[in-house]
């Protein structure tokens, strides 16, 4: 059983490029982890746990590398996202039935991670080391702001990075988030003015990140859906779905189409904003469309089939997460 750990306080501290917190607590062992007793992230991780986004183990291991599959986990959890019921996943790599496939599968849906091509068959790499940019990308998504990315000026993007050493090797995928990131404030330079984009992730790190900025975002939501997942806003919109035979094909913010891209108008959902859809499912808002405005939301389906089949359906609830 967890015990219970109230946090009277949690002051975040960007020391050499890592998010660092300080908190007083009102009891300690608040995890079962033998090996987090003197550890910098010792905070963070406890609040990961009280949270459920990390589980019952003897050990963390705190200063291993994250692999994407673990990392995924920890930030569907730590967001307070309970996952869909399918045993199905989109990712080869990940068998049907594997405790892993739901996650991966609202992940997608979600657009929190979309996967690598590798000939026709799309996989996650889930064993894989997280990059610092990629962790950085990752949790934008995570938290809706891919929007708000997509409105940042390539010559600031350039600007920016190239005021680091290290700038010009943040990838251009991730170019934009890290800047965004940067200017938020949520990851920092290290004590040498370095970026390090390529350098693998601690758990530790990861689980510092997901603390301050995904388990802290659900304080202000308290209406919840019907399998406990917290959201924002719920409206009432008419819905139409639509679908593109022509793949490869991205959607406004460059997320490749798949179901669970929606187009949306931005002035009544926020593009980026993870929502919860009746009938359809996790979605996120993604696209755009010249048809698409006020209360309408554009599902997509996989084949022109489904797409004419749906028509148009008036009064259907969409649940808005961030």
């Amino acid at each position: 059983m967890r015990k219970q750990l109230i946090l009277a306080s949690l002051a975040a501290l960007l020391v050499i490029g890592t998010p660092v917190a300080e908190a007083k607590t009102s009891e300690t062992n608040a995890t079962p982890y033998t090996d987090i007793a003197d550890h910098w992230a010792r905070k963070e991780i406890e609040t990961l746990y009280i949270a459920g986004a990390v589980g019952d183990a003897e050990s963390f291991r705190p200063n291993e590398p994250i692999t994407r599959g673990e990392l995924v986990t920890m930030f569907v959890k730590a967001k307070g996202i309970a996952p869909g019921t399918s045993s199905e996943s989109p990712f080869a790599d990940i068998p049907a039935g594997s405790w892993m496939a739901p996650f991966a599968e609202t992940a997608y849906r979600l657009g929190i991670v979309h996967g690598k091509k590798q000939g026709s068959q799309l996989l996650l790499q889930v064993d894989e080391p997280v990059t610092r940019e990629e962790l950085v990308s990752i949790l934008i998504r995570t938290k809706g702001d891919s929007g708000a990315v997509n409105q940042l000026k390539w010559s600031t993007t350039i600007q920016t990075l190239a005021k680091y050493p290290d700038g010009q090797k943040v990838d251009k995928s991730c170019q934009r988030a890290f800047v965004y990131a940067l200017e938020k404030g949520l990851v920092s330079p290290y004590a040498d003015g370095t970026l390090k984009p390529k350098s693998a992730m601690t758990r530790a790190e990861a689980a510092t990140y997901a603390a301050l900025h995904l388990v802290n975002s659900k304080a202000a939501k308290s209406a919840q859906l019907f399998n406990g997942t917290a959201y924002r806003q719920a409206l009432t919109v008419q819905t139409t779905a639509y679908s593109n035979p022509n793949q490869p094909i991205l959607s406004y913010l460059e997320y490749p189409l798949r179901e669970g891209v929606v187009a949306v108008d931005p002035s009544v959902i926020p593009l980026g904003s993870h929502l919860y859809i009746d009938g359809y499912g996790y979605a996120v808002a993604a696209d755009i469309g010249g048809a698409v405005k006020q209360r309408h939301v554009d599902l997509y389906l996989s084949t022109l089939q489904e797409a004419r089949s749906y028509g148009m359906k008036q009064g259907v609830k969409v649940y808005v997460l961030d």
